[in-house]
């Protein structure tokens, strides 16, 4: 008992390097295991721009007239609309399931006085268009798109 008592204390006092060694290992995987991975800086979350969803169409003629009221109380974060449309030939319509496509045709700046914003763009026959818009933050960031009108041209 005497003597494994005597070798413990007497083994550390000949290797002190080892017991620095140990040290420095467990400061080492305890530092690198407890923080976690860095990852970039986020920047802090801004409340979701406001989905429009009174978007109206009127057609005059072969003019197409959109309309919609800005949406909610972080409309004064919109800066602009992007309008989008999908047009399609009724002889060749996608499956039903198949997503449409939409393209941008338009996109409008808001102006702070008015309360209503218009769109309007002439339209070819023969084909079935579908428009929506989505509102776009100053600095690109979008809201969600708008609930969707049609328009069906197709019939002569």
């Amino acid at each position: 008992p005497g003597r494994t008592a005597a070798m413990t204390s007497g083994g550390a006092r000949r290797y002190p390097a080892v017991g620095w060694l140990l040290l420095a290992v467990l400061l080492v995987v305890l530092g690198l295991g407890g923080c976690g991975r860095k990852g970039p800086p986020v920047a802090p979350k801004r409340p979701p721009l406001t989905q429009v969803t009174t978007l109206a169409a009127r057609l005059e003629g072969d003019t197409v007239f959109l309309s919609w009221q800005p949406a909610g109380e972080s409309n004064v974060r919109v800066h602009r609309y992007v309008v989008l449309r999908s047009q399609a030939d009724p002889q060749k319509l996608p499956c039903p399931d198949c997503p449409r496509v939409f393209q941008k045709v338009g996109e409008l700046f808001v102006d702070p006085v008015t309360e209503t914003v218009k769109f309007s763009e002439t339209l070819a026959d023969g084909f079935i268009y579908i428009y929506k818009v989505q509102p776009m933050g100053s600095s690109g960031d979008t809201g969600p798109e708008s609930n969707s009108v049609t328009i069906d041209r197709s019939a002569p």
